[in-house]
């Protein structure tokens, strides 16, 4: 949360100090930063898991833009994604951990993950012509993303007098094997490596001085792929982001 705030400030910081008679940026390929601070949250494929609320998120990278024609641009972009995802399984299914014995059950089973991902935005974007330094864009495509980093933290109900409380309440990572005590019989806890989303966004661009402009807008990241690497379960996580970004 502090790096977001920091990264936030910073920007509106550099958009204040910039601000002098703009000029028309009419290049054929330029690069800029962006940041994208957001929320998060996930939706149940399967009917065994649902979502548990909403997360921050934030990603920050580098965009460009290549033109195909005159207002069409290829937009592709390098970003590293941070997402906070939660969800729960099913309150009224019971869930034993093969590794305590069959007597040692539990339900009212929540998962919160922090995940890292590289992401790689492949958009097509749609500009339109600058009108007293202002232009509006529109965008759509596709974001494959390589997990980079994950955590977990679990919360578990003993459902029966005599039960132990859930082994862990820290943070672990899901995907090490040396974790693996820590998953119920009906769930694995692990997450896919691979997150495949599409981009829809939209926003406006304002030229400062020269090549440097402003670019601000709201993307929706909706994921496709399953995140949960578990053939019974099943999940999607989404996110609603605000576009803050120079190009130069």
């Amino acid at each position: 949360m502090k790096t977001t705030l920091k990264y936030t400030f910073l920007l509106i910081g550099l958009t204040i100090f910039s601000l002098k008679s703009n000029a028309q940026d009419d290049r054929d390929f330029r690069i800029g930063f962006k940041i994208i601070p957001g929320f998060d949250w996930t939706k149940g494929v399967s009917s065994d898991v649902q979502k548990d609320g909403t997360g921050i998120g934030f990603s920050f990278g580098l965009m460009s833009d290549i033109r195909l024609a005159e207002n069409y641009f290829f937009t592709p972009e390098l970003n590293i994604t941070t997402m906070s995802n939660s969800m729960k399984l099913k309150s009224d299914s019971i869930y034993t951990l093969p590794s305590t014995g069959s007597s040692q059950d539990y339900n009212k089973i929540s998962y919160k993950y922090n995940l890292k991902y590289i992401e790689i935005p492949l958009t097509f974007k749609i500009r339109t012509k600058e009108s007293n330094g202002m232009r509006y864009w529109g965008q759509f495509g596709i974001a494959p993303g390589f997990l980079i980093g994950n955590n977990v933290t679990v919360l578990a109900t003993p459902a029966n007098t005599g039960t132990k409380n859930y082994p862990s309440e820290e943070k672990f990572i899901p995907n090490d094997a040396n974790n693996n005590y820590l998953d119920f019989t009906r769930h694995i806890d692990d997450i896919n490596f691979l997150r495949a989303s599409m981009i829809i966004g939209a926003g406006i661009e304002y030229n400062l001085s020269g090549n440097t402009s402003f670019y601000a807008g709201i993307r929706f990241n909706n994921g496709f792929t399953d995140i949960l690497d578990d053939k019974k379960s099943k999940m999607i996580n989404n996110v609603m982001g605000l576009e803050l970004g120079f190009f130069f």
